[in-house]
């Protein structure tokens, strides 16, 4: 049975092999290649308006034509020629919104009665395209692009911090155990449990391991242990034991190092795990597999 040294060992020898093997890598046929021919991100990250790769291209307009007239929730409109979005409330409301005014206009008075007859479940603005129908928050058109049905809020990323559960018309956000959600109804905060003993971030850097609150402001009884590109780290809570992979110049001068933190009150115990063979034979067989 392994020890929980030993096992926080194994997955931290994992990300330190990966680092130890420095090619470039062939995506699966569901992942999709970042131009830096390094980086692989999942297919359905691509075009989402967020940028996953490094560089940004999986966003890149020869890859996402269309990307900017996505990137509206249902409700809203795409101001021409930008990434700007406005509910469908605030067209033609006599308040310009859109910079280059598209949301106003005779079109507003000159196609608002048309709307009488497109037969709309909820509501109707006149458009530079015509009439056209949108619902009440919580709702999207249907196909027939005039009867509503209810939205999945928590298929939009950031709805929720963490637990999102669709409702019709609405939606209700929670938080897993140990955190408390906020009166926003969205976001979660971590319980202060002990009082005495407030959360504590351990943040890894080219430098150093330091430890900070919630709030950014830096732990003062705990001074920042040394390091050097720190490329994996891991927390025993039952041991009160941090781990991190101290990276060398090469395979052999690379270390997995721990400290133990007892009450979050600073770094004491540190010791080096000898893992270099360990990684020598690793490094060693995947080459093998990958030549074979």
């Amino acid at each position: 049975m392994l020890t929980p040294p030993l096992l926080l060992l194994l997955p931290l020898l994992s990300a330190l092999v990966a680092a130890a093997i420095d090619a470039p890598k062939t995506c699966s046929p569901k992942q999709f290649a970042c131009r830096d021919q390094i980086t692989c991100i999942s297919k359905g990250w691509r075009c989402d308006g967020e940028r996953d790769c490094p560089d940004g291209s999986d966003e890149a307009p020869e890859i996402c034509p269309q990307s900017k007239a996505q990137r509206c929730q249902p409700n809203e409109h795409n101001c021409l020629g930008t990434e700007l979005c406005v509910p469908m409330s605030r067209l033609c409301n006599g308040v310009q919104d859109c910079v280059d005014g598209s949301d106003e206009g005779p079109h507003c008075r000159e196609l608002r009665g048309n709307c009488s007859r497109l037969g709309c479940q909820h509501h109707c603005v006149p458009t530079l395209d015509g009439p056209t129908c949108y619902c009440n928050s919580s709702f999207q058109l249907q196909a027939d692009s005039k009867t509503c049905k209810d939205f999945d809020e928590c298929s939009v990323y950031g709805t929720c911090s963490q637990l999102c559960t669709n409702t019709d018309g609405s939606f209700i956000c929670g938080c897993v155990e140990g955190y408390l959600l906020q009166p926003d109804n969205r976001s979660c905060k971590a319980k202060n449990e002990p009082v005495d003993r407030p959360p504590v971030l351990l943040i890894a850097n080219s430098q150093n391991i330091l430890a900070t609150y919630l709030s950014g402001a830096q732990v003062s009884t705990i001074t920042p242990t040394s390091t050097r590109q720190t490329t994996a780290m891991d927390f025993s809570y039952a041991n009160e034991t941090v781990c991190w992979v101290h990276v060398g110049d090469n395979a052999a001068q690379t270390q997995l190092k721990c400290a133990r933190m007892p009450g979050l009150k600073g770094f004491v115990d540190e010791h080096t795990i000898n893992i270099s063979l360990s990684l020598h034979l690793c490094v060693f067989s995947k080459s093998q597999q990958e030549m074979g």
